[in-house]
């Protein structure tokens, strides 16, 4: 939130990039999964994407690191947790309801506040983000504690995608040569994988029907 705030949409999408680098890296090194030839190459242009736009950037890219290790180790933690998607969602927000509460009630009476200075239209689409956030994690619990994380990781690309297009086109962020170059291995990367996935289902459907 406060990188997308103080116009580092672009980054942001780094830090997602590397997000499911490392958490197939824990898939591999903490709950021993496999990697097969499709997900060896992903990973392998994964990195090379990375090392090409923290090169870009020009220095360490504090955010997108950041990022990227608390989004991994939350993936990993919603696997170890032995409750339901729903009910883990729930524990997390009520801890979060309290401080959130206070945050609101000390902070409403600023000048630049949301509730000082919002219309209704943006009052409202304020208010909807709490759906917009839990919609999502509640279905990213649910699939982290079905699906191996050597897949979940792969997968997680269309967010930092999603953030790169908006940081561009939205947000008019600047985009370098550099930059393209590093997203285009990330991009075919993604065909590497969604080919790999198809062709796996593919088979499984075969051998059931069998």
């Amino acid at each position: 939130m406060w990188a997308v705030a103080h116009d580092h949409v672009i980054e942001t999408a780094l830090g997602y990039f590397m997000a499911p680098l490392l958490t197939m890296w824990l898939g591999v090194t903490v709950l021993k999964e496999k990697l097969n030839a499709a997900q060896r190459i992903t990973i392998s242009l994964a990195v090379v994407a990375i090392a090409v736009l923290t090169v870009g950037y020009g220095r360490v890219p504090v955010i997108a690191l950041l990022i990227a290790a608390s989004w991994a180790f939350y993936g990993l933690l919603k696997r170890q947790v032995p409750m339901s998607s729903l009910d883990s969602l729930t524990a997390e927000m009520m801890w979060l309801v309290a401080p959130a509460l206070v945050l609101a009630v000390t902070q409403a009476g600023r000048t630049d506040s949301v509730t000082q200075t919002a219309d209704t239209l943006h009052l409202t689409l304020v208010i909807l983000t709490g759906l917009i956030t839990v919609v999502p994690l509640w279905m990213f619990g649910f699939a982290a504690q079905r699906v191996p994380l050597t897949v979940l990781g792969p997968l997680q690309y269309s967010v930092p995608t999603i953030n790169f297009l908006l940081g561009w086109l939205a947000y008019n962020e600047s985009l370098g040569a550099t930059k393209v170059v590093g997203f285009g291995f990330v991009w075919i990367a993604l065909v590497v994988l969604g080919v790999d996935t198809y062709r796996r289902s593919v088979s499984s459907t075969a051998r059931y029907k069998r």
